[in-house]
């Protein structure tokens, strides 16, 4: 038998007027028989128009309008908002409960209640209808709210505690320690905007934070990486490298431009920005010369080059320094025979106005060593031999009497003198002996000056002309670590200003002469031995008037540019091997290298040279790249330095402030995703 259809029940013939209508719900409830005879059409319609009845009866109750009170739900109250974490929302509905209450019965917190109830439902129902424009308002309100907080925050830290913000800042870990901060503080406050509970969104939070900064680095060294293989982008990192190796010595492209500048006027001009840049520079520089590319050898050339010409710079800013263009014997010899040329002239005029002279007083001193007790002049008893004291003391008498006679003429008495000046400045070796020469030289002096008047000015300047050519020896005993440094400083400054300049003499003459003897080797770093907690205290006071600061600057720059030298070529030659491998292993040296140290049984040196690739390769640094990096580092030229090193800070600070945004945008979509 077929199957019953639905025109089947549907009655050909028109309705009886006096029977009622036959409906859907009689149909499903089986009282065709019942109903009144219609045509199909019309049933059909009526039974549609039921459907469609229910269908509208069976959908949901609207929430409540969209303006509640003064606030507006759409895309532009969204994402006001969520800019402001939710607190905006719920200022408005404080204000307008503050304005209503007053004119109902309730009190001001049901009015908060029923109104920030309503807005929450209207921000549901614009939810539901308009689900893209919704999440477009809120993510994005998100993002610019929580970039805001992290900018200020940041620009607050810096005002009342610099030194934690530049800790916070220098350290990458610090960094994600202040995101996950900031992105805990923000999810707390966007659940207490939005009227939810604390817990969830703070951790949530503080998670995001934590991890939008390794996300990106991630992201950021997988492009890098890819650009790197493809050829694409050495310009970019090479500067990117320059500007983070700028921004760890805490130094700017203008001082390290200007460091440059001054080195080259101070008469170092192969100082270079590595140099400049400390040890942020010269790791970097090391890194490239022990990786294989054809920077290595012009790097090994250049430094080892450098280092062969320390001895002359250091040589030169020693004689600068203490303004020592002759050594310590030239100086002592033109000194003394200037004095000498002076003597004669002076002596000379001195002569012509002499009167006698009176021995008396010089050759008590002599008999007051000589008289019994000593050798028994007057009544000499035995025949034993005079020692070196008494020998000289009886020369020096014999010069000036016999025993009967007394030498008065002035001329005589002069060439006496300088006899005893002579036998003094002999006995330097023996100080018994000049101990008991000088009182008598010094008596027969006194007795020259009472005979002319102008012999006491020529030998008042003889006298300070001598002691100057003596300041000599006591700059060299000086610069022996064997004195102590406040002595030395002390007898130095009792000086007159032309005794000051032959003691600088001798003082550097054998911190020269040693600088000269050291070896020639390039691992051998001269600038260290002047270095030292002695000279630090000597250089300053000793140094020519204003030649200090400049000649302390100059050692500091060799011993810097060692250190840069020793770094990229000292050391264990490990590195360098592997480099060296890596060449030889052909066009594809990265896993045929890593290949053969392990097939060979090499494992350690395979895993260096993995781990050395897969770092190369995360920072996206090829060959290219690390050629550049080494030429901008090598530069020593100052004006294409500034240019060159400006150019990488911005595009690093380009680079960090794109890498911030990113890292706030994570933060601020992330810490408020549990609130929405």
């Amino acid at each position: 038998m077929a199957g019953l259809t639905f025109d089947d029940l549907i009655p050909s013939q028109q309705p009886n007027g006096n029977k009622p209508v036959l409906t859907f719900d009689d149909l499903i409830a089986g009282n065709v028989a019942a109903a009144p005879p219609q045509t199909g059409e019309e049933l059909r319609f009526r039974i549609y128009d039921q459907l469609n009845a229910q269908r509208e009866a069976a959908k949901p109750k609207p929430h409540a309008p969209y303006d509640t009170g003064n606030q507006k739900v759409d895309a532009a109250s969204v994402y006001v908002d969520d800019l402001g974490f939710g607190l905006p929302g719920k200022a408005a509905a404080g204000v307008n409960a503050l304005i209503r209450a007053p004119f109902t019965d309730k009190s001001v917190g049901e009015e908060y209640g029923n109104i920030r109830g309503q807005y929450q439902n209207a921000r549901q129902q614009y939810k539901e209808d308009h689900p893209t424009a919704n999440a477009i308002a809120s993510v994005g309100g998100s993002i610019h709210g929580g970039t805001a907080v992290n900018r200020l925050a940041g620009e607050a830290v810096s005002q009342v505690a610099p030194r934690l913000a530049q800790a916070i800042g220098g350290s990458y870990i610090g960094s994600m320690a202040a995101d996950a901060a900031s992105g805990a503080a923000q999810g707390a406050l966007s659940a207490y905007g939005h009227d939810q509970d604390m817990g969830l969104p703070t951790l949530i939070g503080g998670a995001v934070g934590a991890a939008a900064r390794p996300v990106t680095s991630l992201v950021g060294g997988t492009a890098s990486a890819i650009g790197s293989m493809m050829g694409f982008g050495n310009t970019t990192r090479a500067q990117n490298a320059i500007a983070e190796a700028i921004r760890r010595s805490g130094s700017s492209a203008d001082e390290v431009a200007n460091d440059l500048t001054r080195a080259a006027q101070q008469g170092q001009p192969e100082y270079m920005v590595a140099d400049s840049l400390g040890n942020a520079g010269q790791r970097m520089l090391t890194g490239v010369a022990r990786s294989p590319g054809d920077m290595r050898q012009q790097i090994a050339e250049q430094l080892q080059r450098r280092q062969a010409g320390q001895t002359d710079r250091l040589v030169n800013a020693l004689s600068e320094g203490f303004d020592a263009p002759q050594t310590a014997a030239q100086t002592r010899t033109a000194m003394t025979d200037a004095r000498n040329a002076a003597a004669d002239t002076n002596y000379a005029a001195a002569r012509q106005s002499a009167g006698a002279v009176d021995p008396t007083a010089a050759i008590e001193q002599a008999d007051n060593f000589l008289q019994p007790g000593a050798t028994g002049v007057m009544s000499n008893q035995t025949n034993i031999a005079d020692d070196s004291i008494e020998s000289a003391v009886r020369r020096a008498r014999g010069y000036l009497t016999d025993g009967n006679s007394v030498l008065t003429d002035f001329n005589a008495a002069l060439r006496a003198k300088r006899e005893l000046d002579a036998m003094i400045e002999r006995a330097a070796v023996n100080p018994s002996v000049q101990r008991e020469l000088v009182p008598i030289r010094n008596a027969l002096d006194d007795s020259l000056a009472t005979a002319s008047e102008p012999y006491a000015a020529a030998r008042n300047q003889f006298r300070q002309e001598s002691q100057a050519i003596g300041a000599i020896d006591e700059g060299t005993a000086a610069a022996s670590a064997r004195t102590r440094a406040p002595d030395n400083i002390d007898r130095f400054q009792q000086m007159t200003p032309e005794q000051q300049q032959p003691f600088r003499v001798g003082y550097v003459d054998p911190l020269i002469a040693r600088t000269e003897a050291a070896s020639m080797s390039p691992t051998t770093n001269k600038a260290r031995a002047l270095i030292t907690g002695k000279t630090e205290q000597e250089f300053p006071a000793f140094a020519a008037p204003g030649r200090g600061d400049v000649m302390g600057e100059r050692i500091a720059r060799e011993q810097r540019m060692f250190e840069t030298a020793n770094q990229a070529l000292g050391g264990s030659r490990t590195a360098d091997n592997l480099a060296d491998a890596t060449d030889m292993m052909g066009f594809d040296p990265t896993m045929l290298g890593i290949a053969g140290n392990a097939l060979t049984g090499n494992i350690r040196s395979a895993g260096m040279q993995a781990l050395q690739q897969g770092v190369n390769a995360v920072q996206g640094r090829n060959q290219g790249t690390r050629d550049m990096i080494a030429r901008m580092l090598m530069q020593s030229e100052p004006t294409q330095a500034r240019a060159a090193l400006a150019a990488a800070v911005r595009k690093g600070e380009t680079l960090t402030r794109a890498q911030q945004a990113i890292v706030n945008a994570i933060i601020g979509a992330g810490s408020t995703a549990a609130t929405r």
